[in-house]
């Protein structure tokens, strides 16, 4: 074979794998060698993907490229869009979310919990208190049962993106808006500087729980399985994965795996599972 037939095989060979490239990457589902993407809720992104991604590789050798925690709304937004192949939301889907038709599937439930420090002899507090301290209407322990001290209020950053914001809002605040708080990005540190300091308060997803902070009860019910399933508990919510489209290939396969016994272990560790 002379050097211009060489040259036209290889020109060859190249368009056809990179016909081939290009049509694996639009297939639904498949993901290439870099492996699965997670963006979203870091309720999920930091209690249930980092354990349940390595027992799925481990399974069947797909592997996770990357798990985010930007927050529910941008993990939605990241997988409507394509950047990201499944999306964490630990909140109901919106009117508007679902009007854009996602796939979405509930792998478990959540509770948000109220956290006091250790210390603090407040044990229950009603959804009315509760909404008077967060909104700044009610300043001091003393009104709630509480030492004479003035209540130090914790929340995450406060923006539309972040899910736990959003559903404590709607269901505690009446969709009120928040009060003066100190705020902090994540939310398990929201709970650590509530464990550091005797009059301060926080509400944050019931998995980051740590000593030095007590769980309150709201309306004198607890966040046990039994009232967060049957939504007795006022501050209960699901954990969605979203996709864009009915998941096939290497996201049908997580999907289907993290409802599965094996799966739904990873989710019970820290919150209800949906069976």
């Amino acid at each position: 074979m002379d050097n211009s037939k060489a040259r036209m095989v290889v020109v060859f060979i190249m368009m056809v794998c990179a016909s081939v490239i290009a049509c694996i990457s639009v297939i639904p589902g498949v993901a290439l060698a870099g492996g699965l993407t997670y963006e979203g809720s870091t309720t999920i992104g930091e209690n249930i993907m980092p354990e349940a991604a390595k027992a799925f590789e481990s399974k069947t050798k797909i592997k996770f490229a990357a798990i985010g925690g930007l927050g529910s709304g941008k993990g939605f937004k990241a997988a409507m869009e394509g950047t990201a192949d499944i999306g964490g939301i630990s909140r109901a889907l919106t009117h508007d979310e679902k009007k854009q038709k996602p796939y979405y599937q509930t792998i478990g439930y959540d509770a948000i919990a109220i956290f006091v420090n250790g210390k603090n002899p407040v044990n229950s507090l009603s959804k009315d208190q509760i909404k008077g301290i967060f909104t700044g209407k009610i300043t001091n322990w003393k009104e709630v049962g509480g030492a004479d001290a003035k209540i130090v209020v914790v929340t995450e950053v406060k923006t539309g993106e972040r899910a736990t914001i959003k559903a404590f809002k709607e269901m505690a605040l009446d969709d009120a808006e928040f009060g003066p708080s100190k705020e902090i990005d994540k939310p398990h540190e929201c709970v650590q500087s509530v464990s550091s300091d005797e009059y301060s308060i926080t509400n944050a997803s019931l998995a980051f729980k740590e000593s030095g902070v007590k769980v309150v009860t709201v309306n004198k019910i607890e966040p046990s399985a039994q009232s967060i399933r049957s939504g007795a508990y006022l501050l209960s919510r699901p954990l969605n994965l979203v996709s864009k489209e009915l998941p096939s290939g290497d996201k049908k396969a997580f999907f289907d795996f993290i409802l599965s016994s094996e799966g739904q272990s990873f989710v019970g560790k820290k919150f209800v599972t949906v069976r």
